[in-house]
């Protein structure tokens, strides 16, 4: 509860409140009153098109965007030329085989001679094994000779002591071992024609092989059949004269026999034991290099054991994943160019040697191969070698890239850099006159509608002669680039008659395009690409200007200027004299960037306000370096108000390069026209726009 003295003290101040309100409220009807006598006065005195202090500063600034100047750009035109198409993957080198390495015999590794990494040549050793039993093996070579030597005596002094019988002995053994030989012979060929009888009469029924192939292995059979027939007649024949002659030399016969089959088995274990010998040399198959070592020497190895892995490499191939759209405009034979890396300068050229069947599921990506020769000749030093060494140029594992060839032909081609792909479509930027792009005359093929000129010809995809005829595009074009008219005050207002603005009354003035191209956006086919150029199909014809570099901000209608191009940007800028419209606002910061012969002029706003302001010159030498003692004159001026005459500016360029002149510009629309002064060049003129907040 609030007590009586602070009762009566709120009363009293609610009281005061409302009497000095009551005091005020006809001051501030009268102020009112004043300031629409004012706005009636203004309106009825001012000049037709004059706008009123009021009105420029309730102005929304926002809207006031005015026509752009000529945008610098690099243009080429499109010419007929060959093209090679081509899409790039990184590709995968593989070796061509891998051999793995291991022993035949348990042993004891003694050397380890080559590591991975290293080159090895067919017949090159590279493990050697200790096995046991070696000194036995040996001991029993030397017994088989022995024993073979002394088989081949026995059975001489059994031929002496059978004189009467020798003739007839060595006929018997004669025929028996022409006949042994024939019919192995017969018998060897027979077990070959067997198998290949039985695999061509399968390949008969599976429709691979002809009825007249299959005949003629038949053939062969059968000759090979009679051949070891007769080869067992005479082999019988043989056996029974020998039998004959061996009658009365049973005893001889079977010694001689024995000694033979002595002799034989001592030559057995003599083959055998060599090759036990050999087994423990373990030697390169093939050239390659050496991917793996997986033993170390003094380990016990058995069969089986895998020692080391080799990869063959005289021929390597190289894979790449590509892509499921790209995958359909490749063939079997077609060009690859690989080379290490994206930065080296030689390319080796191979083909597709294999397309795989099936895609990636997880990628969906389409495996291609290429076969390629991996042997570098290295010529000798005369001091160091007598003969040419050989290197291998990829290793398994290593990337390289592949351009892979999509096809070759007399084309239509632009730059690659100039298509822009839009929801899927191609398009690209033409620059050229506003009455060409007003032309309703188009050439379409009656066969592909897809294939538009804007000159008479033939289709590039079945040669029959383009059709005149008037596409909706084109009627939308003369509409876009025909003469319109704005106000100075409020772009927004476009007319397409003289006249007057409807909001502030001025004088409508024809709407500025600058420059003497512009640029529309327009659809086209294309067909074959690669990096640097892309045939164009439809859309376009021979001698048209494209835009390649410098239209991330182009807009339709927009007038453009060509100036040389290079990574950074354009090398040059556009003369003074080429340009309208220049203008300082939000869209650059300010900040406006020309150039006139060699020097480089740099306008700016400092503070970008109303009140007090600067006008900042920068002026440079093309490529660096400032210029000092430019002289600057200015005129500044408001268009919005009957071009009514602002400050004038004057100043000369410091060592730095810049001069600051004092500009003070209020809020609103200005126009500076600047006069540029260095001895040893002609004066020029810059005219800017300059939007203060």
């Amino acid at each position: 509860m609030q007590s009586e003295p602070e009762h009566q003290a709120q009363s009293h101040e609610k009281k005061s409140f409302l009497e000095g309100l009551r005091h005020n409220i006809w001051g501030v009807v009268t102020l009112v009153i004043v300031a629409i006598a004012c706005f009636f006065i203004v309106q009825i005195f001012k000049k037709p098109g004059q706008m009123s202090v009021l009105e420029s500063q309730a102005m929304d600034m926002s809207v006031m965007v005015p026509p752009k100047g000529a945008v610098p750009v690099a243009i080429a035109e499109t010419t007929l030329e060959p093209i090679s198409g081509s899409v790039t993957y990184t590709g995968t080198v593989q070796a061509y085989t891998d051999e793995d390495i291991y022993p035949r015999v348990t042993g004891r590794v003694v050397k380890m001679l080559v590591y991975p990494g290293d080159s090895v040549k067919k017949g090159q050793l590279l493990v050697q094994l200790d096995v046991a039993g070696s000194s036995e093996y040996a001991d029993k070579r030397m017994e088989a000779a022995s024993a073979e030597d002394a088989a081949m005596h026995n059975a001489g002094i059994a031929k002496s002591e059978f004189t009467q019988k020798k003739y007839e002995l060595e006929a018997a053994k004669e025929a028996q071992i022409a006949t042994e030989k024939a019919m192995a012979e017969a018998q060897a060929n027979l077990n070959y024609w067997k198998p290949e009888l039985a695999r061509q009469s399968n390949l008969l029924q599976s429709q691979v092989v002809s009825l007249d192939e299959y005949q003629k292995e038949l053939a062969q059979f059968n000759v090979a059949q009679a051949q070891f027939e007769q080869a067992q007649a005479k082999q019988r024949e043989a056996k029974n004269t020998k039998l004959a002659a061996q009658a009365a030399l049973d005893t001889m016969i079977h010694h001689v026999g024995h000694q033979y089959s002595q002799a034989k088995q001592a030559e057995a274990a003599l083959r055998y034991a060599t090759a036990y010998e050999d087994y423990t040399r373990i030697l390169a198959q093939e050239d390659g290099v050496v991917t793996k070592r997986l033993i170390s020497p003094g380990v016990v190895v058995n069969p089986g054991m895998m020692l080391l892995k080799v990869a063959h490499i005289k021929q390597v191939r190289v894979q790449a994943e590509v892509a499921g759209e790209d995958s359909d405009k490749l063939a079997l034979g077609n060009k690859v160019y690989i080379k290490g890396s994206q930065n080296s300068s030689q390319e080796q050229i191979a083909k597709i040697t294999s397309i795989f069947p099936a895609a990636d599921p997880a990628s969906r990506t389409i495996t291609v191969e290429a076969l390629i020769d991996n042997v570098i000749k290295i010529q000798p030093q005369p001091s160091t070698a007598t003969d040419s060494q050989r290197s291998f140029q990829y290793l398994p594992g290593q990337y390289v890239v592949m351009r892979i060839s999509t096809g070759e032909r007399n084309a239509l081609t632009v730059p690659t850099s100039s298509i822009i792909w839009r929801e899927g479509k191609a398009k690209i930027w033409k620059a050229g006159s506003a009455q060409a792009f007003a032309s309703d005359k188009k050439y379409q093929c009656p066969m592909h509608p897809e294939v538009v000129s804007d000159k008479p010809g033939k289709c590039p995809k079945c040669g029959m002669e383009l059709k005149l005829v008037e596409l909706n595009e084109a009627k939308q074009d003369s509409q876009v680039n025909k003469t319109q008219y704005t106000c100075t005050m409020h772009p927004e207002v476009i007319k397409d008659a003289p006249g007057k603005c409807p909001k502030c009354g001025m004088p409508l003035v024809e709407k500025e395009r600058g420059g003497k191209n512009q640029a529309n956006l327009v659809d086209i086919v294309t067909g074959l690409t690669n990096p640097d150029k892309t045939e164009v199909i439809s859309g376009l014809s021979a001698g048209d200007q494209v835009v390649y570099a410098g239209y991330a901000n182009l807009q339709p209608g927009v007038s453009v200027i060509a100036t040389d191009w290079n990574d950074a940007g354009p090398v040059t800028l556009p003369k003074a004299s080429e340009v309208q419209g220049n203008r300082l606002d939000t869209s650059n910061n300010w900040t406006h960037e020309q150039m006139s012969g060699d020097l480089m002029l740099k306008v700016s706003l400092l503070p970008a306000k109303g009140g007090s302001n600067f006008t900042v010159v920068e002026v440079s030498k093309h490529g660096g370096g400032a210029v000092s003692g430019v002289g600057i004159v200015g005129k500044t001026s408001m268009p919005g108000m009957g071009d009514m005459a602002g400050p004038d500016l004057h100043g000369t360029t410091s060592g730095d390069g810049k001069a600051q002149l004092k500009s003070d510009l209020s809020s609103g629309l200005w126009r500076l026209k600047l006069t540029i002064s260095h001895p040893g060049t002609a004066p020029f003129d810059t005219t800017l726009d300059v939007e203060v907040p």
